[in-house]
């Protein structure tokens, strides 16, 4: 087994050690050296990327951890929402009781009441699939208050 991992310790650091410089790589229009930057380009991208998305969970965590903000018309859970869930999952787990109170003002939407709903059942769709009982789950809308989101709280 020793001598196996040797082998391959062995191979790899050949590998690694191509006779290929980057200049002849670029002048012969060889990719092989070009390939880890381009990685290294996307693996920076994304971690902006995640960087950025975090940036955006703490400010909704810092203005209102329990309040899951959506787009104006909008009943899809998107990833600052998923995240902010996320966050706060141990807590939402230990409730005993948790009420999604879906909000949509009826002033932006002639169906403000089906939206806020799609918005609760949304948050406990990801809250079952997070490992929450759906028997401890109450949903309620509101229409009145000029908000786009769900508010979760503990009953």
């Amino acid at each position: 087994m020793k001598r196996l991992l040797l082998c391959c310790l062995l191979a790899t650091t050949l590998a690694a050690c191509s006779s290929t410089t980057p200049q002849q790589a670029a002048s012969t229009g060889s990719n092989a050296i070009n390939k880890p930057s381009a990685t290294l380009a996307t693996t920076d991208a994304a971690s902006a990327a995640q960087a950025a998305l975090n940036q955006k969970i703490d400010a909704n965590m810092a203005a209102a951890p329990g309040f899951i903000p959506f787009a104006a018309g909008d009943s899809t859970l998107d990833p600052v929402g998923k995240g902010q869930i996320l966050r706060q999952i141990s807590s939402i787990q230990a409730m005993k009781k948790i009420t999604l109170r879906g909000y949509c003002y009826r002033g932006s939407s002639n169906k403000a009441k089906a939206l806020a709903h799609a918005r609760a059942v949304e948050v406990r769709d990801f809250l079952v699939a997070s490992g929450v009982s759906a028997k401890r789950i109450t949903l309620r809308i509101n229409t009145d208050k000029k908000q786009h989101g769900v508010q979760i709280a503990s009953k």
